[in-house]
């Protein structure tokens, strides 16, 4: 059986009323301004507007954002502890910065699908003139994403069945090898299949959607906070970094 694809739960807040197509723009614009600020004081205030708005707006579980966080900061960890060996105080202030960055820009992005669903969220980026291609290659690997663990779990358990365990010899790498391999080849056979049966049902490229849209004067002024916010950061950031 074909796994479903299982979107998180979208709990009832202010977020979640917002207009798709005025939030997908108004985070867009909370991650475009991330990567302008240079300073590490202004990228602190538009994380924490970032958290605010998934914690209180979004009623996102501050655990997972704060899950979130770590995970985005595993990578960075390493140029915390070098940084400042190397430059000085110099360093630890470009390690913050691209901690921070990192962190604003990724809670944006798990704000923005924790309050909005998938199919909604494709939705309304064609209606803002995202290039059908990519809103079809984001569906497509949304979709085969679960079928693709459905895979790779089944051929898990049958090599269990059978009595392999992983070691770290020559057959384990052979076996993990021809496993991934066969993954990828069944992978590229149904992608064939589905692709003639989608042409054969008349798709022509086009992202089709029931979901309909009414901007509100609420859907607006969001927006509109969202570029007064990143306008006014980037302004202090660049008072900071024009005084340096």
């Amino acid at each position: 059986m074909t796994p479903a694809p299982r979107d998180p739960p979208t709990p009832a807040s202010l977020l979640e009323r917002w207009d798709a197509r005025w939030k997908l723009a108004g985070l867009l614009a909370l991650s475009v301004g991330a990567s302008l600020l240079e300073a590490p004081g202004p990228l602190a205030v538009l994380l924490g507007v970032t958290v605010a708005l998934a914690v209180v707006a979004g009623r996102v579980p501050a655990g997972v954002v704060g899950g979130r966080v770590l995970l985005l900061a595993l990578p960075v960890a390493p140029l915390l502890v070098v940084l400042p060996l190397a430059e000085g105080r110099h360093g630890l202030a470009v390690g913050a910065t691209v901690l921070l960055r990192l962190a604003a820009v990724g809670v944006a992005a798990l704000t923005l699908v924790r309050t909005t669903g998938f199919p909604t969220l494709l939705a309304a980026a064609q209606a803002l003139r995202v290039p059908g291609v990519l809103v079809q290659i984001a569906q497509a690997a949304y979709r085969y994403s679960f079928v693709l663990a459905g895979e790779a779990r089944r051929t898990r358990v049958a090599l269990r069945v059978r009595g392999f365990r992983m070691r770290s010899n020559v057959r384990t790498y052979q076996t993990v090898g021809y496993c991934v391999g066969g993954l990828l080849v069944r992978s590229a056979d149904r992608a064939e299949t589905v692709a003639a049966a989608m042409r054969a049902r008349g798709f022509t490229g086009t992202f089709r959607t029931t979901t309909t849209f009414r901007t509100t004067p609420a859907d607006v002024l969001g927006l509109a906070l969202c570029l007064l916010a990143v306008a006014g950061l980037i302004a202090w950031d660049r008072g900071l970094t024009g005084d340096e």
